[in-house]
């Protein structure tokens, strides 16, 4: 193999939201030289490269950082870090005004607010949200190293000198040096096998070029990884993996099994009670379970159909092929395969709370810490 050996100051492993987003923000600090290593393309790479249609953390009118906490502690049955939580929370909103800034089109309301949806969400059109945090950080003078993919880090005495990484479609092997490395490759899924039906069988709720790299590398290097036994399971659309989120929030959709009673009441109303709550219906004989849509509007109908098409085109395209949409048929759901995740089950490196991994030098940011 060819030996190429680059020199940067602040290395980012990883060129997806976290990634992008982390070089985009040094550079409003620094003029120091900044790289990106990604495995893809910066422009379609990690878990949004097919777009979002919300904001899924940001704090509404009358809501505080320290609201999101609790909300955050509550919903992971207390394990969580507080510190981290509030750190993060109280940069929610700034973030969304720079993503606007940057060009995303965040939706308003009639008096030209940002359309929230419930207390911690606000609607945008993010199909493409990964070609303008690529696009800025280019534009701020961030170099990207594209199809290169990291496999280890450089470690002497506990501190981060830089990482071996190898060409995705030439025989290159890349020695990058580095004051300063972030993490921000994500999780990890391919763990479990996929549990979607159909034309949907091969599909995992989550990336599956998500393959837990990062986290490998922070464990040959030594630094210390926390809960990483915890797996997080989603409630999905049965047949197309697409997110129910929308539908609870947006229409707000009720949990019901296959006699149509709504049981959500039954179980606690969190994230993981809404996917305990559909399996102990199925275990029951009650299954399986649906979000109750029948006798939405027809404005809602579109609202649904516009929304899956910004993030989950799969659910959008069953429903107009069947000639069903939402409002003439429930849509069934499911739990998804486990996934290894920092963002939803807490596991990944430990960090403090200026995101310093126990290997100094090394920071982690997203769905890695």
């Amino acid at each position: 193999m060819r030996i190429e050996y680059l020199t940067t100051d602040f290395l980012i492993v990883g060129g997806g939201t976290a990634g992008c987003y982390a070089a985009a923000a040094f550079r409003e600090i620094s003029d120091r030289p900044a790289l990106i290593v990604e495995k893809a393309d910066l422009r379609r790479s990690g878990c949004l490269a097919a777009g979002v249609n919300a904001v899924n953390a940001y704090l509404a009118p009358g809501r505080t950082p320290r609201d999101y906490v609790d909300y955050a502690r509550r919903d992971a049955e207390g394990i969580v870090r507080g510190d981290l939580l509030l750190t993060m929370a109280e940069g929610l909103n700034r973030a969304v005004a720079r993503l606007e800034g940057w060009g995303l089109s965040v939706l308003k309301d009639e008096r030209g607010r940002y359309a929230v949806r419930g207390e911690r969400n606000v609607k945008i059109n993010g199909e493409n949200i990964k070609p303008l945090l690529a696009g800025e950080a280019a534009r701020r003078g961030v170099d990207v190293l594209n199809r290169a993919n990291v496999f280890d880090f450089i470690v002497r005495d506990n501190r981060v000198e830089g990482v071996y990484a190898v060409g995705a479609r030439e025989p290159i092997l890349f020695v990058i040096a580095a004051k300063a490395v972030l993490c921000a490759t994500g999780g990890a899924a391919g763990l479990y096998r996929p549990n979607h039906p159909g034309f949907s069988r091969h599909k995992m709720w989550y990336p599956p070029f998500n393959t837990g790299a990062g986290l490998a590398c922070g464990l040959r290097a030594g630094a210390e990884m926390t809960t990483l036994e915890m797996r997080f399971v989603a409630l999905r659309c049965r047949g197309t993996a697409a997110p129910t989120g929308t539908l609870a929030q947006g229409v707000g959709a009720r949990q019901i099994n296959a006699r149509g009673e709504v049981y959500e009441a039954r179980y606690a109303l969190t994230t993981y009670g809404r996917v305990h709550g559909a399996a102990e219906e199925e275990r029951a004989g009650r299954g399986p379970s649906f979000l109750r849509t029948e006798g939405i509007t027809e404005e809602q109908d579109g609202d649904l159909l516009r929304a899956y098409l910004n993030m989950a085109p799969g659910q959008t395209l069953k429903w107009v092929e069947s000639g069903r949409p939402p409002s003439r048929r429930n849509v069934e759901i499911t739990g998804s395969e486990p996934y290894l995740v920092g963002g939803h089950a807490a596991a990944g490196y430990w960090v403090i709370t200026d995101r310093e991994t126990t290997v100094r030098g090394l920071f982690a940011a997203g769905d890695a810490a």
